[in-house]
């Protein structure tokens, strides 16, 4: 048995469940930071798992074929800039079919009520955790049997 590298499904739903814990801490955060609100909720949408689970997919493929090579800063700029584009295209989407979950009319720096420069920091910040998820998560050996004990006495996976 030998070790594999993590399917790209199960990499699907571990960033798609990074990005729900993210978005859910950040609304609450804000909710928090502009209306006092100590209860702490935080909201998402299912589509969030498409939206989080796609954009960490297509990041990471980015991420490991050349932008890894880059200083730091500009690996920040170009995951807020990925993550701007991927915002917009498939809120755009969704919002074809009613289904957008997020309207950022009312916010500054909104264009066409679907990103907000006004969340840069966050995008940043989530860019730069996300990048260390990829880094982890592709160190990971993957096994797709039961671990055992080889005939050598060592542990196999």
């Amino acid at each position: 048995m030998t070790c594999q590298p993590v399917p790209n499904l199960v990499k699907f739903w571990i960033y798609a469940l990074q990005g729900i814990f993210y978005e859910i801490g950040f609304t609450a955060a804000w909710a928090f930071a502009e209306k006092g609100s100590f209860t702490l909720m935080g909201e998402t949408s299912i589509w969030s798992v498409f939206v989080y689970g796609g954009g960490g997919i297509i990041c990471e493929y980015l991420l490991t074929r050349n932008i890894i090579t880059y200083n730091f800063i500009t690996r920040t700029m170009c995951y807020l800039v990925y993550t701007y584009v991927w915002e917009y295209i498939t809120g755009a989407f969704l919002s074809l079919f009613g289904a957008c979950p997020w309207d950022y009319t009312e916010r500054r720096w909104n264009l066409h009520g679907l990103i907000t420069l006004e969340y840069a920091p966050a995008w940043i910040f989530a860019g730069i955790l996300h990048e260390k998820l990829v880094l982890l998560v592709n160190t990971v050996c993957w096994c797709d049997t039961k671990p055992g004990l080889l005939a050598n006495g060592k542990k196999d996976c």
